[in-house]
């Protein structure tokens, strides 16, 4: 572990804050439906921002994987068809951004970002679901997924009058393919390293202890209550960002 820690230029006091943080974003993500990125992303940003946005996306994609075996039957194609069909230019977007624009820029789009997933969360204003606005959703998550990991706001601010297990269900299928299509845009744009791959397994057991911890005791829990703080702790780490 210290060998690696080293190699990659992580240490351990880093390495264990940044664990604590995906143990988090895990813990919120399966009690609620969404918020891995949405909090790791400033915090990893202020910790190691080498980590963001590729271990944002591969915990993502895996955080998923664990939640849409509980909700697949609540999967309806038809409610994320013609977002991933937007994902394709956002993600387009969102690489030339990350590949452009200079880190200092990259903190205050993605302090904007985290903001804004507070906003959609706490106003529960709703958009007409159709085809136009799913693209459209699509493509804003394709931008924000790609530069800071965070994909699910956009879509979020079309799901409010859904179902909450739906919910789950739909964001969970929708990460799950968005992530292998933000891993291979990344890759392509040789964003992803070797390194990436094996800081990861060393961040796996906090993530999986995250997502177990919800799952035996987030149903006993004031989900508005955990939301909240959960948000206020992501707008303090946005404006932050902003600040600094």
């Amino acid at each position: 572990m210290n060998s690696l820690l080293a190699w990659v230029n992580l240490p351990l006091n880093t390495w264990l804050a940044c664990s604590a943080v995906l143990l988090l974003g895990a813990f919120v993500q399966r009690a609620t439906g969404f918020g891995l990125a949405v909090i790791g992303a400033p915090l990893l940003l202020m910790l190691e921002p080498k980590l963001v946005p590729v271990i944002l996306v591969l915990f993502g994609f895996t955080v998923s994987l664990l939640m849409v075996r509980h909700y697949w039957h609540e999967v309806r194609l038809d409610s994320i068809g013609m977002a991933l069909v937007g994902r394709l230019p956002g993600n387009a977007l969102g690489i030339w951004l990350l590949l452009a624009a200079p880190m200092f820029l990259l903190e205050k789009l993605i302090a904007v970002i985290v903001l804004f997933a507070v906003l959609v969360t706490l106003c529960r204003f709703r958009l007409p679901v159709n085809r136009i606005t799913l693209f459209g959703a699509g493509v804003v998550s394709g931008i924000f997924g790609t530069v800071a990991a965070i994909g699910g706001p956009p879509m979020v601010l079309l799901m409010h009058g859904l179902p909450a297990d739906r919910v789950r269900g739909n964001l969970a299928a929708f990460f799950i393919l968005t992530s292998m299509l933000t891993l291979i845009t990344l890759a392509l744009a040789d964003q992803i390293q070797l390194w990436h791959f094996q800081v990861a397994l060393t961040f796996l057991p906090s993530v999986l202890i995250g997502n177990a911890i919800a799952d035996a005791i987030a149903h006993r829990l004031d989900r508005r209550l955990l939301q909240g703080a959960s948000l206020a702790l992501c707008t303090f780490a946005a404006l932050g960002l902003l600040w600094r």
